[in-house]
């Protein structure tokens, strides 16, 4: 790295630390050192304090050199030394924002590089985002984009697609995400999720689910092989297995003020546009009919139907304005 703005250090014959200089009080030959002062010190408070009294400022800046110290701690007989890092990239400052991307970057490039030495696949290392904490199994492979937070647990042979965003949550193995959002959920082995699903806090999605495109789950479990297709809203709630839930399904949690709880049982089929109004009871092997709202619990085995019986005008659609 570029020594330029950096004290220098002088060392002994005995190679330990003699003094600091500043580059602007330093001598030609002295500029020409590049072992330079990252500003990190470790001091026996009790001799640093002594020698602090004995600072001055008389240097090109007329400034107060806290690195003043070390000489002063020589001429006294202490021994100073000085610890040698294996990368410049840990003794750079972090100034402004222009820095702070850069250290951004380079911790971005070390976590990656450990995640794809245990096993794990990045389409784009450059653009994928993991914090320190986040583990992911071998065989997974990660698409460009995603970014991965907190104390998230990633199985292994997962396939997470771009963009998706994961924060605390677990995830089995042999799962597939789609460019979408979990927050602090569970999904459990084989499951499919997206793309463009949410799964909200406290979801836990059962092994081989399918949660499809713009579906939200919030404080729900979903159970084993159960499918929620798409542009459907599942909040408190527990779904039986082997379900299939119809597209545009609302689980009419809140009544303005209050929360209250729907449980589906398992091998039920809820029909396209049905409104579910908690609380409320599916039983097993049981069915709602497309379009209804359903407000009462519907026992094993049968069908809820709750909408209003269809009539047709006859000829009406003739007097309609786009057909005059």
């Amino acid at each position: 790295r570029d020594a330029s703005g950096y004290g220098r250090i002088i060392r002994n014959e005995a190679n330990l630390v003699e003094k600091i200089v500043e580059q602007k009080d330093a001598s030609e030959s002295e500029l020409l050192i590049n072992e330079f002062n990252t500003g990190t010190y470790c001091f026996d408070n009790e001799f640093l304090f002594e020698a602090l009294t004995q600072v001055g400022n008389n240097n090109a800046q007329g400034e107060y050199y806290l690195p003043d110290v070390i000489s002063i701690l020589k001429n006294k007989g202490e021994v100073v030394t000085a610890f040698v890092m294996d990368s410049e990239d840990e003794s750079m400052g972090v100034n402004d924002r222009v820095a702070l991307a850069k250290a951004s970057q380079l911790m971005t490039e070390r976590i990656n590089k450990e995640h794809m030495k245990n096993g794990v696949t990045f389409i784009d290392p450059a653009n994928t985002y993991i914090e320190s904490d986040v583990v992911i199994g071998s065989d997974t492979i990660i698409e460009p984009g995603v970014y991965l937070r907190g104390k998230t647990v990633i199985g292994s042979k997962c396939h997470i697609g771009a963009h998706s965003n994961i924060f605390n949550s677990k995830i089995g193995d042999n799962v597939v995400i789609h460019s979408s959002t979990i927050e602090e959920s569970i999904i459990n082995n084989g499951a499919d999720i997206g793309p463009y699903a949410h799964l909200r806090p406290n979801a836990e999605i059962g092994e081989g689910a399918h949660i499809g495109n713009f579906v939200e789950i919030k404080k729900a479990t979903i159970g084993n092989n159960t499918k929620v297709g798409h542009l459907t809203y599942v909040g408190d709630a527990t779904l039986g297995e082997d379900i299939n839930v119809g597209c545009g399904t609302v689980f009419v949690n809140y009544d303005g003020k209050n929360k209250f709880h729907t449980t589906i049982g398992d091998h039920s089929f809820i029909g396209s546009g049905t409104n579910l109004v908690a609380p409320l009871t599916i039983g097993r092997n049981a069915a709602t009919a497309a379009g209804s709202t359903i407000t009462e619990d519907v026992p094993d085995g049968d069908l809820g139907i709750a909408r209003g019986r269809q009539s047709n005008l006859e000829g009406y659609a003739k007097k309609m304005p786009y057909n005059e």
